[in-house]
């Protein structure tokens, strides 16, 4: 995998909150070990005391041993998105997610994607998307950081599929650097 050009001075204040390493315990269940535990607080990560933000590029290797650890048998772009896919499901049972997860239940599927934005603000203070929608089924979403794993995105449009109650499908439809555009069509 190839990760995209950066510029380091807009990356030292980029950081991810609490809730995402919530939410990725919460959705590993089970498959968060000591093991993953153990290699997390030996990577930098100590979840027992948590700091109120962690550096986005520290996050980067978390994301990857969080991967590796819930789903071993897996190649490494399926771990990402499998990883993505359940730490919505953790998300939605933390109180931040909980509170944001019930008001994406309310609006609906097509004002939701429109306010991604508040969604991901729960997790970290970088990531943006704008959508467009292109038919009542259809929208194309861009996200500004999706870097070199564009599968744990694809994961987390999946889950909020499913948080929404809806069938459908998320590829990959184009990326540029950091950015990537995907194309979620659902029933």
């Amino acid at each position: 995998m190839k990760t995209a050009q950066r510029d380091m001075t807009v990356w030292k204040d980029r950081f991810v909150f609490p809730s995402l390493i919530e939410g990725y315990i919460k959705g590993m269940g089970p498959r968060f070990t000591d093991k993953a535990r153990a290699r997390l607080k030996a990577a930098g990560l100590d979840v027992e005391k948590m700091p109120p933000a962690i550096p986005a590029l520290d996050m980067e290797k978390y994301t990857r041993i969080f991967g590796e650890e819930g789903w071993p048998e897996e190649p490494p772009l399926e771990q990402l998105r499998l990883l993505g896919f359940n730490a919505i499901r953790g998300w939605q049972t933390g109180m931040l997610g909980k509170a944001a997860a019930a008001m994406i239940r309310l609006i609906g599927i097509e004002r939701a994607i429109t306010r991604l934005d508040r969604a991901f603000s729960t997790t970290n203070n970088f990531s943006k998307a704008t959508s467009v929608l292109v038919n009542r089924n259809e929208a194309l979403i861009t996200v500004n950081e999706v870097q070199d794993i564009p599968s744990y995105w694809i994961g987390i449009f999946e889950a909020a599929l499913e948080l929404l109650g809806r069938e459908g499908t998320v590829e990959l439809e184009s990326q540029d650097g950091p950015v990537g555009v995907f194309r979620v069509k659902w029933k």
